[in-house]
């Protein structure tokens, strides 16, 4: 267990959720919190599965180990996100190769589908949340905006600001009191904490709009919301200001003032966060082709654009998922 992890008190609300040795219980109860799930295991006698856990305010937290080493998959798109920290063992996703130690966390999306392979001592730690609950979050936060494309970032490493929310968050509600039905309204207040905390923390795809200070006025916000929805189609500026119903120069204007940069310059950050998120995900297959599909045709320009805004190369990030 690592120092960031979530200590089981006397007094939190963790508690036994199900202790099984048969696998097909196993499976079962997992499919019921998760998703359709396929669960194998090279010895099945082996099997110790434990979860301690909790629900509050739709909200799901489960500390989960198998005692075993174990193959889960999942078969259908999931009920929502599933933040995860590790805080001992090893886990490894199939696709793409990519190995989890303790201290990691990663997240995985409503229509992500995933094979894992776990050691014997891996103990994870799983926050659950509706996808319905997290985008109500982002955008209440954003300012009333709905995004019509919305990402995490799949993994972060151990002592990532993101990996500490998503410890500090599971460690707020659990130590929450049990109130009785009159903290109905407090637990809702928690839960909308939580995941703001979470869409501040955890880098995503909306991470420069919920940066921004001060609201943008209605016609700089349409063309905003304009830009998340039709990012890959690369609006002109001229585009931009016919949605927002107002002229290039007042559009820029308004911009400069409240966001700090041009629109164009707004719209090339968000084009290069989306590069960022796709070399972070198992089916990225080159640097070259996500940088192609966001507009950037020249890669020299795009590498040193994506260098002074990430501070590393994009070989890089793709070479660390």
């Amino acid at each position: 267990m690592t120092d960031a992890s979530v200590p089981t008190s006397p007094s939190s609300r963790f508690v036994d959720l199900i202790q099984t040795k048969v696998p097909a219980r196993a499976e079962q109860f997992m499919a019921q919190l998760y998703g359709e799930h396929a669960l194998s295991l090279r010895d099945s006698t082996a099997l110790d599965m434990r979860m301690q856990g909790f629900q509050l305010a739709g909200l799901h937290v489960a500390r989960l180990s198998y005692g075993a080493p174990a193959f889960a998959s999942m078969t259908q798109s999931h009920p929502g996100w599933v933040f995860s920290f590790l805080e001992s063992g090893r886990v490894a996703r199939i696709a793409g190769g990519r190995v989890f130690g303790p201290g990691e966390s990663s997240v995985l999306a409503p229509d992500r589908l995933h094979e894992l392979e776990m050691s014997a001592d891996m103990q994870l730690l799983n926050l659950r949340v509706s996808d319905a609950d997290m985008r109500q979050a982002c955008a209440d936060l954003a300012g009333g905006e709905r995004m019509a494309d919305f990402r995490f970032a799949d993994a972060v490493p151990s002592g990532h600001a993101a990996g500490r929310a998503l410890c500090r968050v599971v460690r707020a509600l659990a130590e929450l009191p049990s109130y009785g039905a009159g903290a109905e309204r407090l637990e809702r207040s928690l839960k909308e904490c939580v995941l703001f905390e979470l869409l501040v923390a955890w880098p995503n795809s909306w991470s420069t709009s919920l940066a921004d200070g001060e609201a943008l006025p209605h016609s700089a916000r349409r063309a905003r919301e304009y830009m998340h929805a039709h990012l890959a189609d690369q609006p002109t500026l001229s585009e931009l200001a016919r949605v927002a119903g107002v002229s290039v120069r007042a559009l820029t204007r308004s911009f400069e003032r409240h966001v700090g940069v041009s629109p164009m310059r707004y719209m090339n950050r968000l084009r290069l966060d989306r590069v960022h998120l796709e070399l972070q995900q198992a089916d990225a297959r080159s640097v070259t082709e996500v940088a192609m599909r966001w507009g950037f045709g020249h890669m020299g320009s795009f590498a040193a654009a994506y260098r002074r805004r990430f501070g590393v190369h994009p070989s890089f990030t793709f070479k660390r998922r």
